[in-house]
C-alpha cells in the first residue's frame, strides 16, 4: 500500500507525537517524581536543621544553668565540715585541740565516733495551745486563731519536709578549766560554723567551786570538768560538671 504525500505528512506528525509522549513518559515524568522527592527530602532536612539549631541555641543557657547550680551547691556545701577533716581521726583531734589551747582549757579525754549516715533534723519552735476550750471561748473574733496559725506556719511547713541524709560523727571531749575559759571554749566551737553543733554539755560542778563555803575561792579561779559532745555534719563534694565537652 502506497501512501500519498498528505498521508505521509500526517503519519510523520503522529510518529512525532508518539515519540514526544514516550519521551515525556520515559524521561520527564521520572524527573518530575525525582523533583517531588527531592523537595520533600529538602523540607525534611530543613526541619532537622531547625531542630538542631534550636538545640544549639539551648546549649549556652543550659550550660549557664548547670554552672550556676554547681556554684549554688558549693555555697551550701561550704557550710558543712569538709569530708577530709572528719574522716581522719588524728586530723580531727588536732583540729579540736587548737580551740582548747586557744581557750586555755585542759583536755582530759577525747573520743570520736565512726562516720555514719544521719538525718539532718530541722530545728523550729512549735506553738501549743494548753486549753483549746478556753482558747476558743476567749477568741470571739478569730484574731487569736489567726495569730496562732501565722505563728504555726513555719513549724507546720518544716515538720512536713523530708529530713535529708548527711554524713555525721560525734566528738566527745572532757575538758577542765575555769568558768571564763570554759565559756571561751564553748564560744569558739559555736563560732566554727553551723555544721558543728554542741549537742550535749555536762558540768561536774556548775558553780566552779564557789558553792564550797568551807574553802571559798576567788572569782574566776575555780575549775571544774565539763563533758562536751560536738556533732559534725559533712556532705560529699560535688564534681565540677564538664560543660565544655564537645
Amino acid at each position: 500500500m502506497k501512501l500519498n504525500y498528505r498521508e505521509k505528512v500526517i503519519l510523520g506528525i503522529l510518529l512525532a507525537v508518539v515519540i514526544l509522549i514516550a519521551g515525556f513518559v520515559g524521561l520527564v515524568k521520572p524527573k518530575t517524581q525525582d523533583i517531588e522527592d527531592d523537595t520533600a527530602l529538602r523540607e525534611t532536612k530543613r526541619t532537622e536543621q531547625q531542630e538542631v539549631e534550636d538545640k544549639i541555641a539551648q546549649i549556652e543557657p543550659l550550660k549557664k544553668k548547670i554552672d550556676n547550680t554547681y556554684q549554688e551547691t558549693n555555697k551550701f556545701a561550704g557550710d558543712f565540715v569538709p569530708m577530709e577533716e572528719i574522716n581522719d581521726t588524728f586530723a580531727l583531734d588536732q583540729y579540736m585541740r587548737e580551740y582548747a589551747e586557744e581557750s586555755e582549757v585542759k583536755i582530759l579525754k577525747l573520743e570520736v565516733e565512726e562516720l555514719s549516715s544521719t538525718p539532718l533534723k530541722y530545728y523550729y519552735f512549735t506553738p501549743e495551745v494548753l486549753s483549746e476550750d478556753l482558747f476558743a471561748a476567749s477568741d470571739l473574733n478569730g484574731d487569736s486563731q489567726a495569730a496562732f496559725d501565722e505563728l504555726s506556719a513555719e513549724s507546720d511547713s518544716l515538720s512536713e519536709r523530708t529530713e535529708e541524709e548527711v554524713v555525721g560523727t560525734e566528738y566527745a571531749v572532757k575538758v577542765r578549766g575555769t568558768r571564763e575559759n570554759i565559756w571561751a571554749y564553748m564560744q569558739a566551737i559555736e563560732d566554727i560554723g553551723d555544721a558543728r553543733i554542741i549537742s550535749s554539755v555536762k558540768f561536774q560542778d556548775y558553780s566552779f567551786g564557789e558553792s564550797n563555803e568551807e574553802e571559798p575561792v576567788a572569782e574566776g579561779e575555780g575549775e571544774t570538768e565539763v563533758d562536751f559532745v560536738v556533732s559534725f555534719y559533712s556532705v560529699y563534694e560535688m564534681a565540677k560538671p564538664n560543660t565544655e565537652a564537645d
